[in-house]
């Protein structure tokens, strides 16, 4: 599979794209490439493509198209993973599986027990670029500002899910339906509090079970996310 580059949609006349800057030396000084070498162009906005580069012209690649396709590396099903707030390396991780993973959100909340309140929005943007670049996914995920728990469960949702250990549920134990958005929310460190297990159960929450360990919040989303990729085919 060839290596994949953003291309911006403002970078595509017709047929004939330009990569920006970065990626160009990205593609040029990193991986080698020149004419004749095809690469993946990915928009971020649904559209994938194969190009053959024809030249550099300043520093900038140029090339022309090949190939188009729609929704290139995405799932049918949209699932949006909503974490408590982590420490910024656990978070980090976390975006970048969630991305893998296929989600098309990801909506960070704010709990009793959050260590951290805020998160650097352009560093998570370039994360989940690089990660859907490395998978070649032609929708990059949109991740929103953190908003507090009990703001994000006044909205009604319809499909709504978050791990527990001791619950009697698994996640293949429920029914879904594919054409409506599936949260999965993913407690802090400290795990939710007494309080927020009532919110979230108030709310339609419905709990479930990863097994009778204790995960780290990373890898309890990566499972959940594994298990739905199974489940929403």
């Amino acid at each position: 599979m060839p290596n994949a580059f953003f291309l911006s949609p403002n970078n595509l006349h017709g047929k004939l794209f330009s990569l920006d800057e970065k990626e160009s030396h990205h593609a040029s000084h990193v991986f080698r490439l020149g004419p004749g070498d095809m690469i993946s162009l990915l928009d971020g906005e649904g559209f994938g493509y194969h190009g053959i580069i024809e030249k550099e012209d300043n520093g900038i690649i140029c090339g022309r198209i090949e190939k188009t396709f729609q929704h290139l590396g995405e799932n049918k099903s949209r699932m949006i993973i909503v974490p408590a707030l982590l420490k910024r390396d656990r978070f980090e991780v976390l975006i970048e599986k969630a991305t893998e993973l296929g989600v098309k959100e990801i909506q960070p909340i704010l709990t009793e027990r959050c260590i951290k309140r805020k998160i650097n929005m352009e560093r998570c943007q370039k994360i989940i670029r690089s990660s859907s670049k490395q998978c070649q996914r032609s929708h990059f995920p949109i991740i929103h500002e953190p908003v507090e728990i009990i703001d994000w469960l006044s909205e009604p949702k319809k499909q709504c899910f978050a791990g527990m250990i001791g619950s009697k549920d698994r996640l293949k134990n429920f029914q879904y339906d594919k054409d409506i958005p599936v949260n999965i929310l993913i407690g802090p460190e400290g795990d939710f509090s007494n309080q927020e297990l009532e919110q979230m159960k108030t709310a339609g929450v419905k709990l479930f079970s990863l097994g009778n360990r204790r995960l780290r919040a990373e890898t309890a989303a990566q499972a959940s996310l594994s298990i739905l990729n199974e489940l929403l085919v």
